[in-house]
């Protein structure tokens, strides 16, 4: 059984959300926002904000499912719709790079924004997403689009037991020197090139569990299991909370893949009604927006104005609104101008 291209959508929508979510309030609240939860020292909404860095892991695993079944169905054509899928997401990055890193950062006399001719360049490119720390994963995703069909035919080839301990082992490796030994090297290009190396193959395992999932149905094997309890949507929900609690425990976030592997195969669980189904759909056409955008607003230029609410909750919906509206901006933009590029 597969997993319906809406539940893939309502992942990587829930997925953006929590990235909102972790960047909003992983943070010392002090003199930032006023919790009004605490479970011992900390508010809820740090522990909360520290499951959220699942984000990054269950959107690399929808894009896995996703490119393997694009790659089963199509082989001779896989390159062709991949530049195609290039095309698209980079005509989107450069809208939103123009509109709030140039035209905005000039408005606002940000500096840095836009900058040099040379930082213009590397992000308009894509090799380098100084204007916002968020634009890290677009490079790495753009890489996986070109590199997967290597690790779709080794999947193919290899042994699935074997494969999937080398990904956690280069995984392991990689974490090591994307957040312990992160500057082994002096010389930009050098430190560059370790920096991307590190980011995607501490990304390729979570990327990759994507595609394993969808070649040994993984999705059927635990819906089979669920399928035995008399509520299983409160199975569910329990057991995401256990996670969340488990994360609480070890807050380091080399756990983050296991904690979204068990998120997703957990959420395709819950039952939902049409309204909430209905409020997630909503967010697919806005999700990869919200991701290139929001650091735009909560910290280069109206870190102020979004955290005056004061109070969690209403801090996350006012940054949403605020990414939606500028969402809508950005969607107008490009589907009226996409066609110029075909």
């Amino acid at each position: 059984m597969q997993i319906s291209i809406q539940k893939s959508n309502q992942l990587k929508s829930i997925a953006i959300l929590m990235m909102l979510f972790l960047h909003l309030f992983n943070t010392d609240y002090k003199g930032l926002f006023h919790p009004l939860i605490f479970i011992g020292s900390q508010p809820l909404s740090y522990y909360i904000s520290l499951f959220s860095d699942a984000c990054v892991p269950i959107f690399a695993f929808v894009s896995g499912y996703g490119l393997y079944y694009s790659y089963l169905n199509n082989k001779n054509l896989y390159f062709e719709k991949n530049i195609e899928r290039t095309k698209k997401l980079y005509f989107r990055y450069w809208i939103i790079l123009l509109l709030f890193a140039v035209l905005l950062g000039w408005i606002m006399g940000t500096d840095g924004y836009p900058g040099s001719l040379q930082k213009f360049a590397l992000n308009f490119t894509g090799l380098k997403g100084s204007y916002n720390g968020a634009w890290w994963f677009f490079t790495i995703y753009i890489l996986f689009v070109f590199t997967s069909k290597f690790w779709f035919k080794l999947l193919d080839k290899v042994n699935p037991y074997f494969y999937l301990g080398l990904l956690l082992i280069i995984y392991i490796v990689a974490f090591y020197f994307r957040i312990y030994n992160s500057n082994i090297f002096q010389n930009p290009i050098l430190h560059w090139a370790h920096t991307q190396s590190a980011l995607y193959f501490c990304t390729l395992f979570q990327f990759m569990l994507g595609s394993f999932a969808l070649k040994y149905q993984w999705h059927k094997k635990v819906l089979e299991v669920f399928n035995k309890f008399k509520w299983p949507t409160l199975v569910a929900i329990l057991g995401i909370i256990v996670l969340i609690v488990f994360h609480g425990l070890i807050p380091n976030f080399i756990v983050a893949p296991f904690t979204a592997l068990g998120f997703i195969f957990l959420f395709l669980q819950i039952k939902f009604g049409k309204s909430v189904d209905k409020s997630l759909d909503f967010f697919t056409p806005h999700a990869t927006n919200l991701w290139l955008i929001h650091m735009f607003f909560y910290i280069t230029y109206f870190k102020d104005i979004i955290y005056a609410p004061q109070y969690p909750l209403i801090i996350f919906t006012w940054l949403v609104l605020w990414c939606l509206v500028a969402s809508v901006v950005v969607n107008f933009i490009y589907n009226r101008t996409y066609s110029l590029i075909k």
